[in-house]
């Protein structure tokens, strides 16, 4: 009797675990997409001899997609999220260029995943300010290779500076020269038309009797966040550009 007792306890157990087993296997695994951020910026410009303000937002992720992603601000206000240049899992959008700051406040980003995930995440827009930079530029057209030599106005509120020579549709082009992050202490900088170090487009490109931007960005960064020069830590950025013609 007791043999008989063990053999039927034994085929419980093993029923047992085997229907757990099975369980485990069948529950679906759901991806929450932990790496997705949403981030805010204040641009401010001076347009014209007038300071001029838009809300600039980003997102990111793996298999993020824009069809349903859009940010929506403390004043009711709805942003869609559109794929730029940067390319796939990343997002961007652009408020109305206006006369004030765009509202401080929680905005909250509805992100859309290509596996039909939905994700919601909020971004804190501080209010801080900046000083727009004023920048000058001379283009040594004749040198061998050709330079720009570019200076600016210092910003006392920014964390560093990032500098670009970029397309006149700026917001939808690569832009052919960048270096993101230069030292706050740094009121100058050449760039070199050779297609070395910070050209992200060939040279051979720029197209003769063209003009382009020469852009020059006071970044400051969100409280509390290590200074990197990631687009999505920014609060404000105080943007100054002027234009060039190219020559060959």
């Amino acid at each position: 009797m007791k043999t008989i007792n063990k053999i039927l306890y034994l085929f419980i157990l093993t029923s047992i675990l085997t229907l757990t087993a099975c369980s485990t296997d069948d529950e679906e695994v759901v991806n929450t997409h932990d790496d997705a951020y949403g981030d805010v910026i204040t641009k401010k410009m001076i347009m014209m001899g007038n300071t001029k303000y838009v809300p600039v937002f980003f997102a990111g992720a793996e298999d993020i997609v824009e069809d349903g992603s859009s940010v929506k601000g403390p004043d009711g206000t709805v942003y869609e999220l559109h794929e730029f240049w940067a390319g796939p899992g990343m997002l961007t959008a652009g408020g109305t260029v206006g006369n004030t700051p765009p509202p401080a406040g929680t905005y909250t980003f509805t992100l859309k995943f290509s596996d039909g995930y939905t994700k919601t995440l909020t971004d804190e827009l501080e209010g801080a300010d900046t000083t727009v930079p004023q920048i000058t530029v001379n283009y040594n057209a004749n040198a061998n290779p050709q330079t720009i030599d570019v200076s600016w106005t210092a910003s006392p509120e920014a964390d560093f500076y990032c500098i670009k020579m970029t397309d006149l549709d700026m917001a939808n082009n690569k832009p052919y020269f960048k270096v993101p992050m230069i030292d706050k202490s740094q009121n100058s900088f050449t760039i070199t038309l050779d297609g070395s170090n910070g050209w992200m487009r060939p040279v051979s490109e720029l197209q003769n009797g063209t003009e382009y931007y020469i852009v020059i960005s006071a970044k400051k960064v969100e409280n509390g966040t290590p200074v990197t020069g990631a687009s999505k830590d920014f609060e404000i950025n105080g943007c100054s550009k002027t234009k060039i013609t190219y020559q060959q």
